[in-house]
C-alpha cells in the first residue's frame, strides 16, 4: 500500500478509536481464553502422564486365593514365575489394608494402606517419597501428601488406626509420598498410606498377608503397555502359570493404562471450555466484521469519491482488509502474553485438583501457532464478506446513498403499520423502524447477542445440572449413615445393635460382597484401580420395598419380593463392567468365590455409588446357601437435624459395634458423600461460569460498538430529524430505545435456543464426564441474570452512541463525507 493509503488507514482508526478499542479488546479477550485453554491442555496432557509414570503404576493386579507368607524364598519363587511370562517387565507382591483413622479422638475417617515387604525393591507401585524415607520403621506409615491437610496433622504426629477386628493402634506419620494414581484425600474422603508388613503387624489383625501380585507389562524395550486388551491377555497368561504351580487367582484388575482416575473428567472440562472459548472468538470475529462493515457503510461517499478518481474494487478491498488485519494483529499481540500466563495459572489449579506436580510449564510451539492463527486468521476471514460487499459499490450507488440505508419502502410501511398500534410511543416506533430498515444488520446484531445469551444461559444451566446430578444422587438415599464390615455377621443382630444406639431411628442390615464378571476359561477381570474405589464392583442384597433407597429406573424394572434370579445393575456397572448388556440377558458373576447366574431385569441410576448389582434377599440366599441371614453392611436413619449431630451418632454407633466385637471396616456419613461428590463437580461449575462471563463481556462490547456504528451511519439522517424539530433528548431516547429493543429481541431468541442447547449439552457432557446425562435444568436464575446483564449492558453500551446523537449539530452532519 502507498503512504497515502496508510495515512487514510491510520486516520480511520483514530477517528473511530472507541470502536477500534472495543474490537481489539473483544478479540484479545477471546484469543487469551483460547490460548489459555490450549496451554492448559498441552501442559496437563504431558504432566498427567509424567506424574502417573513417576509412581511406576502396575499394569495389572492379580488377587490370590491364598496369601503368600512365610520365608522370602516362597515370595521369590512366585515373583520369578510371573516375571518369566512373555511381556512381563516387573513384578511385586503387595497387600491392601482397609482401615479407619482418627486424630485426637476426632471422627473416624476411611483409610487405605498399601502394604509392601520391607525388602521390596520398589520397582512397581512405588510412589515417590517427599518427606521421610522408605521403609518406615515399625509403627510408622507414610501418608499421601494430601492427607496431611485433610486430617489436620503434620509429619511426626501420631494418629489412631483401627482395622476390622483389631484394637486401636497408634501409628506415627513418618513422612509423605506423592501418589498421582489416587485422587486427593479431600475429594475421596479417604486417607491413602504406605507401610511395611512390620508396621501393619502392630494393628493386630490378619492384615500382613501379601495377597496381590502386581505386574508391569511392557510395549517394547523399557516401555509401558498402553493397550488394556494386551495387558489383560498378559495377566491371564500369568494367572494360568500361577494356577499350574498351585496358586489360584481369584480376580485380575486391569485399570485403564496410564490414565488418572479423574482424567476423563479433566478432558471433558478441557473440551467444554475450549468449545466455549472458541465460540467467544467466533462471536468477537463477527463483532469485528459487523463493525468494519459499518465503517465501510459510513464511508460510502468516500468510496464513491475514491472510485471516481480511479480506485479499483481490489484496491479498496485490500485497504479495508488491511484495517481488519491491523486490528486482529494488535489484539493477538496483546493477548499472547496473558494467555500463556493465564494458562499456566489454570494448569497449576487443575494440577492441584488432580494431585499432580508440574515439573515444567513449558508450552509446545504448536500452541503458539494455533493461538496466532486463531487470533489473526479467524477475524480476517470472517470480515471478508462485508468488506468485499462494501468495496464493490459503484460510484452511482455511492452518490445515491443518503445515509438512511436499507429499504426505505419497507421502513415507511413499517412506520405506518406501527403507528396504528396502541400504546407505542414515538421512540419505540422509530426504534422498531430502524430495526426493520436494515434486516440483515438487525439479524446479525440479534444473532451476536442471542448466541452469547444462549451460551451464557446454557453454561449456567449446565452448572445447575451438575449440582442437580449430585443432589439427585443424594436424594435417592434416605439414610444418614453407612457402616461396612470386613466379615458378615448375623443380619438381625447387626440391625438390633444399630437400633440400640441413641439417635438411630431406623436401620437395615444387608449382605454386601465384592463381585466380578465371570468369564469361562479365564480369571475374572475388572477395571478397578488400586484405590479400591474407582472401577470397583459390588453386589447388594436389598429388600425390594426398602425405603432407604429409591433409584430411578433407566430400563426394565426394579426388584420384586418373589424374584429369585433377578438382577438389577446401576448404569455405571452396566457401562463399565458389562458393556452392551441389555434387559433380559443372562449374567454370570463370581460372588464370594462362587459362580452364580442371574437374569438382568433392570438398569437404574445411582450417581455417587460405585458399580453395583442389586438382588433380592431371596435370590441371594438361593445363590449362596447359608449366607442369606448374614450381613456385611448396615445403613441407618438418625434423628439428628444437622451434619454435626449425624457425626455424633456415627461415632456412638461405631463405638458400640467396636465394643461388641463387630469387625467394622469403614464408615460413611451422607454428608461426607455429598462433600466428595461436590469436590468432583466443583471445578466443572467454576469453569463454565468463568467462560460464560467471558462470553457476556464480548457480547456487550459488541453491542456498544454496533450501536456506535449505527449512529455514525445515520449522521445525516439525525441532522435532518433535528431540522424538522427533533430535540437532542428525543434523539437520545430513540437510539437508547433501539439498543434496548435489540437486546430484548436477542433475549427472546437466546432463551428459546438455550432450551435444546441445554438438553444436548447436558447429555453429551454428562455422559462423557460421569456416564450419566445431566438432569435437564432450565432454571429461571440464569435467564433472569442474562436479562439483567443484557438489558442493563445494552443501556450502558448504547448510552455513548445516544449521547453522541444528542450532541450532533446540523453543521457537523453536513460536513460528513
Amino acid at each position: 500500500m502507498t503512504a497515502l493509503r496508510w495515512r487514510k488507514l491510520g486516520r480511520d482508526l483514530w477517528r473511530s478509536r472507541g470502536r477500534t478499542v472495543a474490537m481489539v479488546v473483544s478479540i484479545a479477550l477471546s484469543v487469551a481464553a483460547v490460548g489459555a485453554l490450549l496451554t492448559v491442555r498441552a501442559i496437563l496432557d504431558r504432566e498427567v502422564s509424567a506424574n502417573y509414570l513417576a509412581g511406576r503404576p502396575a499394569s495389572a493386579t492379580l488377587h490370590l486365593a491364598e496369601p503368600v507368607g512365610g520365608a522370602g524364598a516362597a515370595r521369590a519363587e512366585m515373583l520369578a514365575l510371573a516375571a518369566a511370562q512373555p511381556g512381563v517387565t516387573a513384578t511385586a507382591l503387595r497387600g491392601t489394608v482397609v482401615a479407619r483413622v482418627r486424630v485426637d479422638g476426632g471422627p473416624w475417617r476411611a483409610m487405605v494402606i498399601f502394604v509392601a515387604p520391607t525388602d521390596d525393591p520398589r520397582r512397581l507401585a512405588a510412589a515417590p517419597v517427599e518427606a521421610g524415607s522408605w521403609p518406615p520403621a515399625a509403627g510408622q506409615v507414610l501418608v499421601e501428601r494430601t492427607a496431611l491437610p485433610y486430617l489436620g496433622v503434620t509429619v511426626g504426629q501420631r494418629v489412631q488406626v483401627r482395622v476390622a477386628g483389631g484394637p486401636p493402634a497408634q501409628l506415627t506419620v513418618a513422612g509423605t509420598v506423592h501418589d498421582a494414581g489416587v485422587a486427593p484425600a479431600y475429594q475421596e474422603r479417604t486417607v491413602y498410606a504406605r507401610a511395611t508388613t512390620t508396621s501393619v503387624a502392630a494393628l493386630g489383625a490378619p492384615a500382613t498377608a501379601l495377597d496381590e501380585l502386581l505386574i508391569g507389562v511392557g510395549a517394547g524395550t523399557g516401555g509401558t503397555e498402553a493397550d488394556a486388551a494386551r495387558v489383560g491377555a498378559t495377566a491371564q497368561q500369568v494367572a494360568t502359570a500361577l494356577a499350574a504351580a498351585g496358586h489360584r487367582v481369584t480376580r485380575v484388575d486391569v485399570p485403564p493404562p496410564l490414565r488418572h482416575p479423574h482424567y476423563g473428567q479433566m478432558v471433558t472440562v478441557g473440551w467444554v471450555m475450549l468449545a466455549f472459548g472458541s465460540a467467544a472468538l467466533l462471536l468477537s470475529s463477527v463483532l469485528v466484521a459487523t463493525m468494519l462493515g459499518g465503517l465501510v457503510s459510513a464511508q460510502v461517499r468516500q468510496i464513491g469519491a475514491m472510485k471516481a478518481v480511479g480506485a479499483t474494487t481490489g484496491q479498496l478491498f485490500a485497504l479495508y482488509l488491511s484495517l481488519a488485519a491491523v486490528i486482529a494483529v494488535a489484539a493477538t499481540a496483546l493477548a499472547v502474553g496473558p494467555s500463556l500466563l493465564l494458562g499456566r495459572v489454570m494448569a497449576a489449579q487443575a494440577a492441584s485438583l488432580l494431585n499432580l506436580d508440574l515439573s515444567s510449564t513449558a508450552v509446545p510451539g504448536w500452541v503458539g501457532l494455533v493461538t496466532l492463527a486463531a487470533g489473526i486468521v479467524v477475524p480476517v476471514v470472517v470480515a471478508v464478506p462485508p468488506l468485499l460487499r462494501g468495496s464493490r459499490l459503484s460510484v452511482r450507488e455511492a452518490i445515491d446513498d443518503h445515509g438512511a440505508g436499507g429499504d426505505q419502502g419497507r421502513s415507511a410501511r413499517a412506520v405506518g403499520w406501527l403507528a396504528r398500534l396502541p400504546g407505542l410511543g414515538r421512540e419505540v416506533t422509530l426504534g422498531l423502524r430502524n430495526l426493520v430498515r436494515r434486516p440483515g444488520r438487525t439479524a446479525l446484531t440479534v444473532a451476536l447477542l442471542a448466541v452469547a445469551g444462549a451460551l451464557f444461559v446454557t453454561g449456567l444451566n449446565a452448572a445447575t445440572g451438575w449440582d442437580a446430578l449430585v443432589g439427585n444422587g443424594i436424594a435417592t438415599r434416605h439414610y444418614d449413615l453407612e457402616v461396612r464390615l470386613a466379615q458378615p455377621v448375623p443380619a438381625e443382630t447387626l440391625r438390633r445393635q444399630a437400633l440400640a444406639v441413641p439417635g438411630v431411628t431406623a436401620a437395615q442390615a444387608w449382605p454386601r460382597e465384592p463381585v466380578s464378571v465371570a468369564r469361562p476359561g479365564t480369571a475374572d477381570t475388572t477395571a478397578e484401580y488400586p484405590d479400591e474405589a474407582h472401577g470397583s464392583f459390588a453386589l447388594l442384597a436389598v429388600p425390594p420395598d426398602t425405603p432407604l433407597i429409591q433409584l430411578p429406573v433407566r430400563s426394565g424394572r426394579w426388584l420384586r419380593p418373589d424374584d429369585g434370579d433377578a438382577l438389577v445393575l446401576t448404569s455405571l456397572a452396566a457401562q463399565r463392567q458389562l458393556p452392551g448388556a441389555v434387559v433380559g440377558d443372562q449374567v454370570r458373576l463370581t460372588v464370594a468365590g462362587r459362580l452364580t447366574t442371574w437374569r438382568l431385569v433392570g438398569i437404574v441410576a445411582d450417581f455417587g455409588s460405585q458399580a453395583t448389582a442389586y438382588v433380592s434377599p431371596t435370590g441371594y440366599a438361593t445363590a449362596l446357601p447359608g449366607a442369606g441371614t448374614t450381613a456385611s453392611m448396615v445403613r441407618v436413619v438418625t434423628s439428628a437435624p444437622d451434619a454435626a449431630g449425624r457425626a455424633a451418632v456415627l461415632d456412638r454407633l461405631t463405638q458400640a459395634l467396636d465394643s461388641d466385637g463387630v469387625p467394622v471396616q469403614s464408615v460413611l456419613a451422607i454428608d461426607d458423600l455429598r462433600a466428595a461428590l461436590d469436590g468432583h463437580v466443583f471445578v466443572l461449575i467454576e469453569a463454565l461460569v468463568a467462560v460464560a462471563l467471558l462470553i457476556a463481556v464480548v457480547a456487550l462490547l459488541g453491542l456498544a460498538a454496533i450501536m456506535s456504528t449505527a449512529v455514525t451511519e445515520r449522521t445525516r439522517e439525525l441532522a435532518v430529524m433535528q431540522v424538522v424539530g427533533a430535540t437532542p433528548g428525543a434523539l437520545r431516547a430513540t437510539v437508547l430505545t433501539e439498543g434496548l429493543l435489540t437486546a430484548g429481541l436477542a433475549l427472546v431468541v437466546a432463551v428459546v435456543a438455550a432450551v435444546p442447547l441445554t438438553a444436548l449439552f447436558g447429555s453429551v457432557v454428562g455422559r462423557s464426564a460421569f456416564l450419566e446425562p445431566l438432569p435437564f435444568q432450565f432454571s429461571p436464575a440464569p435467564v433472569l441474570t442474562w436479562s439483567v446483564v443484557s438489558l442493563l449492558g445494552a443501556a450502558a453500551a448504547t448510552l455513548g452512541a445516544a449521547q453522541a446523537a444528542g450532541r450532533l449539530t446540523v453543521r457537523q452532519a453536513l460536513t460528513v463525507l
